[in-house]
Formats: structure tokens, C-alpha cells, sequence
């Protein structure tokens, strides 16, 4: 498998300026530049609520955290609140990493995440 290849995102646009960021694969070295180019998109469109579904990442490194961090710098200096809907494995590093929550909320599902957002799924 190629690197690019490794770490697949989407953007899927919801109503009342809400995006979901679909992350799957692995985010490291070679892919975390593609996820923060995906932040500094949603960042450029200037949206209110970010949920990040990364229900399907694998894998995460330091990199992978160091770009989750980045991409909420980018988000939350526009003004925009981000909730992540993590895989187990993303789950469990961010638990010993950052035992406070990083985003604005950690959720369990995406019903969970727009359901604290007032959007249907």
C-alpha cells in the first residue's frame, strides 16, 4: 500500500455551517500533512461545528497527534467547536497523551456527536 493511499479523507457539508471530516486509515508521518490540509480547509470555509469521524483510523502516531493538534488550533482560532468521534485506537492513545479532552467533546458514535449539535443523522 502507498502512503498516500494509507490515510483517506471526506468532507461530508451539513446544515447551520457543520462539516463531518471522515478520517480512515492510518495517520503518520507520511499522511498527517494530508489531514491538516483537510483542517485548514474546513478552517478556510469558516464553519461553526466540526465532528471528526475517526471511527475507521487504525493507526495513529506522535505525527497523527501533532496534526489533531495543529487542526484544532486552525479550527478553534476560527471560532469553531470540534467534536471527535474516535476509533478504539485512537481512543486509547489520546487517553494516556491528553487525559482531558483535546476537542470540545470524545464521544462514543456520530449520533452521539450531532445529537449534541441539534442535528439529525
Amino acid at each position: 500500500m502507498s502512503t498516500e493511499a494509507a490515510l483517506t479523507s471526506s468532507i461530508e457539508a451539513l446544515s447551520d455551517g457543520t462539516a463531518i471530516l471522515v478520517l480512515s486509515g492510518e495517520i503518520d508521518l507520511a499522511t498527517a500533512p494530508k489531514m491538516v490540509a483537510r483542517f485548514q480547509e474546513l478552517a478556510d470555509k469558516g464553519l461553526t461545528n466540526v465532528v471528526i469521524d475517526a471511527r475507521e483510523v487504525r493507526f495513529i502516531d506522535s505525527t497523527g497527534l501533532h496534526g489533531l493538534v495543529e487542526g484544532k488550533r486552525l479550527i478553534y482560532e476560527k471560532g469553531s467547536t470540534i467534536i471527535l468521534v474516535p476509533s478504539r485506537q485512537v481512543r486509547r492513545v489520546l487517553e494516556i497523551i491528553f487525559p482531558d479532552p483535546l476537542f470540545a467533546a470524545r464521544v462514543e458514535s456520530m449520533d452521539e456527536a450531532l445529537a449534541m449539535l441539534d442535528i439529525k443523522s
